[in-house]
């Protein structure tokens, strides 16, 4: 676990110096740069600490409102499905938080309207709640 902190530190030093991603756009899921993160906070995967991010929120060209998601798929106030190409995925409505540009690696698709809404109603119900 240590190492993979001191891993993350390294990586996130490249990414603090890359060149910020072209222009975003809300319903967009790309691959993205979570980290190594504390406790039960969603971390990315591999060596690039990544995994999909849901684009809920465009700020401006710099900063978003994202939320991870995930290959499983559960029953819970804090998931929703959504579909992704040619699969079904979670999108975990609990990790919801500000990330910045830079750490976006590469676009995966945008996911249907109808669930972009979805996602949307839910984080309001969860904000509400």
């Amino acid at each position: 676990m240590f190492k993979r902190f001191l891993d993350w530190i390294q990586a996130k030093i490249i990414i603090n110096q890359k060149y910020r991603s072209s222009q975003i756009n809300e319903g967009e899921v790309y691959w993205c740069s979570l980290g190594e993160n504390i406790g039960d906070e969603e971390n990315g995967k591999g060596a690039e600490f990544s995994r999909p991010v849901l684009i809920l929120k465009k700020f401006n060209n710099n900063i978003f409102l994202g939320i991870p998601m995930s290959t499983k798929n559960k029953e819970s106030k804090y998931y929703v499905t959504v579909r992704l190409q040619d699969s079904i995925r979670s999108v975990i409505i609990s990790q919801i938080r500000i990330l910045d540009t830079k750490r976006l690696m590469k676009k995966i698709a945008y996911i249907p309207r109808e669930d972009f809404v979805r996602v949307q109603d839910s984080v309001i119900r969860l904000i509400k709640s």
